[in-house]
């Protein structure tokens, strides 16, 4: 291959690279139900454009508050992680301990080390 096609392919690539303006995103299959439902009555309507996923997608993302963001990422946690983040915690507050003995004192006083 010459240079010049080296080149050429080469800028071509960038080009299409550069209209592609849209990407895909997985989600469970009632998921993509419920959207398609709700955008065919969307879209049940005699005057305007249609209403796209992007649209649909881009104004439930606005709605979302910072406390349902904080939700999730608590919803995300296991046991294992909420008790790290309960032994760091104690760790700061009363000094460095071992897992096992914050376990142990979880065990004889409560759920979250408070005697």
């Amino acid at each position: 291959m010459s240079t010049e096609t080296q080149t050429t392919s080469q800028t071509s690539s960038q080009k299409k690279a550069k209209l592609v303006r849209t990407d895909s995103v997985r989600v469970r299959r009632e998921t993509k139900k419920k959207i398609l439902t709700d955008l065919v009555a969307l879209n049940k309507k005699d005057f305007g454009r249609k209403v796209t996923v992007d649209d649909y997608v881009q104004l439930a993302i606005s709605l979302i508050k910072p406390e349902y963001l904080e939700r999730l990422k608590e919803q995300s946690l296991s046991n294992r992680d909420r008790m790290e983040l309960k032994y760091k915690e104690y760790c700061t507050a009363n000094g460095k301990i071992s897992k096992d003995e914050f376990i142990g004192m979880l065990l004889s006083t409560g759920k979250d080390g408070k005697a």
